[in-house]
């Protein structure tokens, strides 16, 4: 499973490697022969990429897109172990998390600790308490992985067209998740009158209304339908930063346009126009309707920033940078 990073300090330097790199090296013909993943082939993801939101003209614009490819693969895989828990379902490793060196071939994060779609689809599949819907029937499950049970868990689900108006109303089920299992809730199917690329929202909530698990899912009746997101009008976005601790920073982004924000990314950077650091974020590579907005926490290692607190830089794919 290719892997491409974001960083504008490396501007798609293992996009590149997919882009032109002979055979037998990594990103090339072959990705990573004889390595984990020997059998995933660059032009293949390059395809994939390509065949879902066009042609890319340059390695920055296919890291772009590739994050949606990306953040997809990596939720999938964990989301269909999910799906199998404790049903005959064994380990899913990843084989390179964090190389030393440029390389598309399983990185969960790129180098120099670049954290893109990949990273934050497998985290998204790996919640402890997470929402999912079957790509192949729309069956929403909530699974449970804790050693406690959740009673009276609500799991809601409504769908959205490109213009962020909803479509119909929204699906609701009740029920008791129990420890380590998966629960299945109701089907959210693909009819045949919806739109051929829509916005699914899955929530799970507790009895007492906290929310414990959100994803929201693009589906398209074939890939290429994906490109529709190509129209979709540019955005603006808007960050208020807070402290949250010596090392973190809660960062409060809102889509202020009319029109859903795709793939919204949030990273700290030195300066608003500067690369970006090494930082983690509770959650990210969100969809943001028009007029919603999210608070997202970011923290870095201690000592890792040294001088003023560093910048919170907020893209999306139908978005310039805002930056607090």
């Amino acid at each position: 499973m290719p892997n491409i990073p974001t960083s504008p300090s490396r501007p798609g330097a293992a996009a590149a490697l997919v882009r032109t790199a002979p055979a037998g090296r990594h990103g090339g013909e072959t990705v990573g022969r004889g390595a984990p993943g020997a059998a995933v082939r660059g032009d293949a993801f390059r395809r994939a990429v390509e065949e879902r939101l066009g042609s890319a003209t340059s390695a920055r614009e296919l890291s772009r897109k590739a994050q949606f490819v990306d953040y997809e693969g990596m939720r999938a895989m964990f989301e269909a172990w999910n799906t199998r828990m404790w049903r005959g379902a064994g380990a899913l490793p990843a084989a390179l998390p964090h190389p030393a060196l440029h390389t598309p071939v399983w990185p969960v994060c790129g180098h120099g600790l670049d954290v893109g779609g990949g990273y934050y689809g497998a985290r998204k599949g790996c919640e402890p308490l997470h929402v999912q819907a079957d790509p192949a029937d729309g069956t929403v499950l909530a699974a449970n992985h804790t050693a406690a049970a959740v009673r009276g868990a609500a799991v809601e689900a409504q769908l959205y067209d490109l213009g962020g108006r909803p479509i119909g109303e929204p699906s609701r089920h009740t029920a008791d998740l129990p420890a380590g299992g998966v629960t299945a809730a109701f089907a959210v199917p693909f009819a045949r009158a919806l739109p051929a690329t829509h916005l699914l929202r899955l929530r799970l909530a507790g009895a007492d209304g906290r929310l414990l698990s959100a994803n929201d899912y693009w589906r398209c009746r074939t890939p290429s339908d994906m490109r529709a997101l190509n129209g979709l009008p540019y955005v603006p976005l808007s960050v208020a930063v807070r402290a949250a601790g010596a090392e973190a920073v809660t960062a409060a982004v809102a889509n202020a346009g009319g029109a859903p924000a795709a793939m919204v990314r949030l990273s700290l950077a030195a300066a608003p126009d500067g690369p970006a650091l090494p930082a983690l974020a509770d959650d990210n590579c969100l969809w943001l309707l028009p007029g919603e907005s999210r608070e997202v926490t970011l923290r870095w290692r201690p000592g890792g920033h040294a001088g003023d607190r560093p910048a919170v830089v907020a893209q999306a794919y139908n978005a310039l940078p805002a930056a607090a």
